[in-house]
C-alpha cells in the first residue's frame, strides 16, 4: 500500500520497526538538502508560497525524525512507528 493511500484512509501511516532508523536518516537527508540547496533559491526568488512549502517539508521531516528517534530508543517489542502529518498551513 502506498503511504498516500494509508494517510487518506487512516490519517496516519506506519513505519515498520526495522525500517525506523533508515527512514530517519532519509528524512534528515531530505531536510538537509532542501535547507542547503533549495530553500536559498526559493528565498532569493522571493517566492513566498514556495518558501512556505519548502519550510513545511523541512519542519515536517525533522519532526518525523524526532518521532522515529524516540520510537527507536523506547520500543522494545518491535512495534511499527505511527506517523501523522501535520496540517498544511499555506
Amino acid at each position: 500500500m502506498r503511504i498516500a493511500d494509508e494517510i487518506e484512509r487512516m490519517g496516519y501511516f506506519l513505519i515498520k520497526y526495522d525500517q525506523v532508523r533508515y527512514t530517519g536518516r532519509a528524512l534528515a537527508g531530505v531536510a538537509g538538502f532542501l535547507q542547503q540547496h533549495i530553500l536559498p533559491e526559493v528565498v532569493a526568488a522571493k517566492n513566498n508560497l514556495g518558501e512556505s512549502q519548502v519550510r513545511w517539508v523541512i519542519d515536517t521531516s525533522m519532526s518525523m525524525l524526532a518521532t522515529l528517534t524516540v520510537h527507536a530508543e523506547t520500543m522494545e517489542n518491535n512495534e511499527p512507528c505511527r506517523v501523522t502529518l501535520p496540517k498544511i498551513s499555506f
